[in-house]
């Protein structure tokens, strides 16, 4: 099926727009991926922690970026605002999955230092963007701590044996 053109509006704009790609990264050291669910969906859970004890809560999730970038010439105030518009008016399969298979491709490509981790049950190979992308993309990045790579090198093996009941959490720092 092909991609529908608020799709393909919003991969143009981030194409012509190397500069708004660059700001897709968390501070060195905080970017957190998560997918699956443990109780509830993992972005649920995170939601539920940052607003718990925001003082202590320091990890920066790609939507917690991508509120922070403004976005001239689309119509949108941020990029969260013009992603979420453009995921309400396509279907999941294939346009939102590859919206945000691209976003977490260049969030996972600009991150640096310690990742931090919250990895539950659900996570298939074929279904979740960190499965399908951040993975790999981080196992190219040169700019991750050791710890990192060993988790990835562990999620990988669960991805390849189709365990998607991964279930592992890991907070940077």
């Amino acid at each position: 099926m092909p991609l529908q053109q608020p799709t393909k509006d919003f991969l143009k704009y981030l194409k012509r727009n190397p500069a708004i790609r660059d700001q897709i990264r968390a501070a060195p050291g905080k970017t957190l991926l998560y997918a699956g669910r443990f109780f509830k969906p993992m972005w649920k859970e995170i939601e539920e922690l940052k607003r718990g004890n925001p003082q202590a809560w320091d990890k920066q999730t790609l939507p917690d970026v991508l509120v922070r970038i403004l976005t001239p010439g689309s119509g949108f105030n941020n990029l969260l605002l013009y992603t979420q518009d453009v995921e309400g008016r396509v279907p999941w399969k294939p346009d939102g999955f590859v919206v945000w298979r691209a976003l977490s491709g260049i969030f996972a490509a600009n991150a640096s230092g310690a990742v931090s981790f919250q990895i539950g049950s659900g996570v298939k190979a074929d279904e979740k963007v960190f499965a399908v992308t951040e993975v790999s993309v981080l196992l190219r990045n040169p700019n991750i701590d050791a710890t990192t790579r060993d988790l990835l090198e562990y999620y990988v093996r669960c991805v390849q044996s189709k365990n998607a009941d991964i279930n592992v959490g890991q907070m940077a720092g």
